[in-house]
């Protein structure tokens, strides 16, 4: 029974030869699918956390049990969806974080449990941040999992790491509050370009001194007062960050911006390669535009600064309205889905988020164009060749149509003819899978013609 377990482990590989798959074998040994069970006495809710039992099970061999905390994670899904996603903290006895290795993952104490819902292939957030790490970019590990809660089946989740410091998520130095020496205040930190839902869906745009700073541009890099463009506190945390943390991350994010906008952006000592790791944002741009991600470089947008380098982008996080879904952006929703994502503010630039200035002032550099299309050609050698992602796919879904999770899912879930914002496919899963295919099949071929004129 702990075959499969194994198996986990080669999922999390990411040095395949070119011509292989991401990962470096398919075996699939029938084993079941692991199962959650989660028991609590309270309701579960929105914050705070509420106090509960985790088990993880294979067959009935019991392979970990902890206390956790407990709550609802999520904008969009946690407000429509019935299949809810949640994050959860492993706690000791008196409630204290409490780091752990869970499914052969490395240790820590914040997990999530993703329940993909509108998408019905069950698989993009798990395609994205396998391919993602293939091509040496950390992003989230995953395992897919069944869940049930207080004894009702919740069909098919998604176990993967929370975006945050550590040596195996994250790899940016230690922050304490305490730091504040000039060689030692330059990181690391974590930013984020997102909704504010900590507090619910109700508090997604409330942006204030205490957990965020604005740009100084607005999405057409024109200096402005009124920004639509925010960057969250991730780490250190908005309660632990030092003033004199906040001001040198902030005036290091507005001066990049102020490199970007300036008529010497391309100057190579007074331009924006004085402020970024280039290379970040050239994979970042090609994975958010390879999927489609329409939540791409206005939401869920990670960037990081370690101590003593320059600004990356990264991880890729939430890529459930990608590969051929549909987005919330009505304008760009017609039959050709073949949109850059970095041009979304031309189609809803009304939106509350907006694509930062950055991406189509970069497009402007001549260096940078050269360095993003000689990165896709040999990209598009290995990593992103129709025959690796096609594979990556099948992977996926020969382990969850061999464990039988797919049926379960929707035996749970019958929502496979119905439309469910914003997708509006209403096929089978088989049907959903072969969009993804077909789509990303034509996406790679219409970014081999598209990508030399930008």
């Amino acid at each position: 029974m702990y075959k499969v377990l194994l198996v986990i482990i080669v999922l999390f590989s990411c040095g395949s030869s070119s011509e292989e798959s991401i990962h470096q074998s398919l075996q699939v040994f029938g084993e079941p699918i692991p199962i959650i069970k989660i028991s609590s006495s309270k309701k579960i809710k929105d914050e705070p956390k509420t106090e509960a039992q985790l088990q993880i099970f294979m067959k009935d061999s019991l392979l970990f049990s902890s206390k956790i905390g407990i709550e609802y994670r999520g904008a969009v899904s946690q407000m429509f969806y019935d299949k809810k996603s949640y994050g959860i903290e492993l706690w000791d006895e008196s409630n204290n974080g409490l780091s752990k290795s869970v499914l052969n993952m490395p240790p820590e104490e914040d997990w999530i449990l993703h329940g993909p819902y509108a998408d019905k292939s069950l698989i993009r957030n798990v395609l994205a941040y396998q391919v993602s790490n293939s091509i040496g970019r950390y992003a989230p590990k995953t395992q897919f999992v069944e869940l049930e809660v207080n004894g009702d089946f919740k069909g098919l989740y998604v176990l993967m790491e929370k975006i945050k410091r550590g040596k195996e998520r994250v790899n940016v130095s230690k922050l304490s509050p305490k730091i504040t020496a000039a060689d030692s205040i330059s990181g690391g930190y974590i930013l984020k370009i997102d909704k504010t839902v900590g507090a619910g869906f109700s508090h997604q745009g409330d942006y204030n001194e205490i957990n965020s700073f604005s740009s100084t541009f607005d999405q057409a890099g024109k200096l402005s007062a009124d920004s639509k463009i925010h960057f969250l506190y991730d780490y250190p945390k908005a309660t632990n960050i030092s003033e004199a943390q906040k001001e040198y991350i902030k005036s290091y994010i507005l001066d990049f911006e102020k490199a970007m906008a300036s008529t010497s952006f391309s100057n190579p000592e007074l331009g924006f390669r004085k402020y970024i790791d280039e290379d970040s944002f050239i994979d970042y741009f090609l994975l958010t535009e390879l999927f489609q991600n329409f939540d791409g470089y206005r939401i869920s947008t990670y960037l990081q600064k370690e101590r003593g380098e320059k600004l990356k982008m990264g991880p890729i996080w939430d890529f459930d309205l990608s590969s051929g879904s549909k987005g919330f952006c009505h304008r760009m929703n017609e039959k050709n889905q073949n949109y850059w994502i970095f041009e979304y503010n031309k189609y809803c630039g009304d939106d509350m988020w907006v694509v930062p200035f950055w991406w189509s002032r970069l497009l402007q550099d001549k260096l940078f164009v050269e360095k993003l299309n000689a990165r896709w050609k040999a990209l598009r050698q290995n990593k992103f060749s129709e025959k690796s992602l096609m594979q990556e796919i099948e992977f996926q879904v020969s382990y969850l149509k061999n464990t039988k999770a797919v049926e379960r899912n929707f035996d749970r879930w019958r929502i496979l003819n119905k439309r469910i914002e914003p997708s509006d496919t209403k096929g089978s899963h088989d049907q959903e899978i072969e969009l993804i295919k077909n789509w990303l099949k034509q996406r790679l071929v219409w970014m081999d013609r598209e990508l030399p004129k930008l």
